[in-house]
């Protein structure tokens, strides 16, 4: 529970129960609205001024301030921490302070992408933290945020109780006081679970459990079209087979996505062809596509690169994580056993996956490797989605093609919006070119919701509970 720390799908969910943002988007719509921040204007291509909300305390009593902002975001850059975030905030300068309740926010070169990036990051602390012991501060986080964290059982379930202190009551005065967040990783268990009645909301679920939720009277099902990207990537960074850009290529083309995407998935996602979702304010573009299914083609590429005898990879997944995860991951290992790359997917939880695959980057663990898995962000930054999966530094990235970083960095700097979309493009261009993954479809969000609550959900897989109303 440290938003200065890690970088993670469960981080970016339940941060902002606890610690609040500057800004965020509105449900429906995406736009970017008020939250600790109530205004804000550009100054200039460098620098944004932000008016805080006043009268808003953390669960400890102090006030937030413009000096609480600072300590948080500099805790990012604190070398103790060696924060993932970091490579979110490459642009970022410093926290100018003016008053309590006032700050400019300098960036070391234009950055269109900062309120956006805002919606997803930079979640603000009670500076009274500082010192505190970082296992401490993660166990026990505080915020200003509309819940407190009052249990946490490590991979079971986390409860939250409301903020009889949070600035927002009055705006949400049916929202439960209590949430209880399980892990399920099995959408079977999930979905049975749901249906006794033991859980109000689930999300992931697969298509084939629709027909059973939808002849149950006491429940609803609501399919979203959402952010995440599903992928399969490469180790390539430390060479071996992956390294050949032929090898990556055939995997490409060894994959069927659509017969996943007609049969796994039951429909509920869409091939696609980019890293980034619709949602980001530069880079995509619709009629974008990825390499398709070509079984021939990808023999060839593997009897060019000198591998048509096949070799050993490993390949690693989440489950329970994404829609059909295991399931898939499951299927790609066969269709890559065509082209005589033999191996067997390993779904795992996913601190387990984390683990293994940061020891794939550092070079830890050896040998030829791919992982599957999803990137879905709500921050509507084409550049952080870009350089966390496919950047030398990504905390999601098995690759460095330094031409992809090179011409990212200069996409990011682009003031002109214009020549920033062509060159955010020329970047997917140039990630298709150089296999640096299979992108496989954009997913959408399968959430069953019990007639007992009234909630609405997002195309970006928060799921904020004080938007959940509970009905008498």
């Amino acid at each position: 529970m440290d938003p200065h720390v890690v970088s993670d799908f469960i981080g970016t969910t339940v941060w902002p129960w606890v610690m609040e943002r500057l800004v965020v988007s509105e449900t429906g719509t995406g736009k970017i609205v008020p939250w600790l921040a109530e205004k804000w204007e550009r100054l200039s291509p460098t620098q944004i001024k932000f008016y805080l909300r006043k009268g808003v305390k953390f669960s400890d009593g102090a006030p937030l301030d413009a000096r609480a902002v600072e300590y948080s975001i500099g805790r990012i850059f604190d070398p103790a921490n060696k924060s993932a975030q970091r490579t979110f905030f490459q642009l970022f300068d410093r926290i100018e302070v003016l008053d309590d309740y006032s700050f400019i926010w300098h960036s070391k070169k234009a950055d269109n992408g900062l309120m956006n990036r805002l919606v997803n990051i930079g979640h603000i602390i009670s500076p009274r933290t500082r010192g505190t012991d970082k296992t401490a501060m993660s166990l026990n986080p505080v915020g200003s945020g509309p819940y407190l964290l009052k249990n946490w059982v490590k991979g079971q379930r986390m409860t939250f109780e409301a903020n009889p202190g949070w600035w927002g009551n009055q705006a949400f005065p049916g929202r439960p006081q209590t949430i209880i967040l399980r892990r399920i990783q099995e959408s079977s268990v999930r979905v049975k679970a749901f249906l006794a009645g033991e859980i109000d909301i689930i999300t992931g679920v697969l298509p084939h459990f629709i027909p059973d939720l939808r002849r149950n009277s006491m429940v609803d099902v609501k399919a979203i079209p959402a952010i995440r990207v599903m992928f399969l990537s490469f180790i390539s960074r430390h060479g071996g087979p992956f390294a050949d850009e032929r090898v990556r290529m055939a995997a490409n083309y060894a994959i069927d996505a659509e017969l996943v995407r007609k049969t796994i998935l039951g429909g509920n996602a869409e091939l696609y062809g980019q890293i980034i979702n619709p949602w980001v304010y530069s880079g995509y573009n619709p009629g974008k596509t990825w390499h398709g299914y070509d079984l021939a083609k990808a023999r060839q590429l593997m009897k060019e690169a000198g591998h048509e005898s096949g070799f050993k990879a490993d390949l690693i997944t989440a489950v329970g994580r994404y829609p059909g995860d295991k399931e898939t991951c499951e299927a790609v290992a066969g269709m890559l056993k065509k082209i005589r790359i033999e191996t067997t997917c390993n779904a795992q939880a996913f601190n387990l996956f984390r683990q293994n695959l940061t020891a794939y980057q550092s070079g830890a663990k050896k040998g030829a490797a791919m992982y599957y898995m999803g990137f879905g962000s709500s921050s509507g930054d084409p550049a952080l989605m870009m350089r966390a999966t496919t950047g030398c530094k990504g905390p999601w990235s098995g690759n460095c093609l330094k031409e992809i970083d090179e011409l990212l960095e200069r996409a990011t700097g682009l003031e002109d919006p214009k020549a920033q979309q062509a060159a955010f493009e020329g970047v997917t261009d140039l990630m298709k070119a150089k296999a640096a993954h299979k992108i496989l479809f954009r997913t959408h969000d399968i959430y069953g919701i019990s007639k007992r609550v009234r909630f609405q959900p997002r195309h970006d897989e928060t799921l904020p509970p004080w938007e959940i109303t509970v009905l008498k």
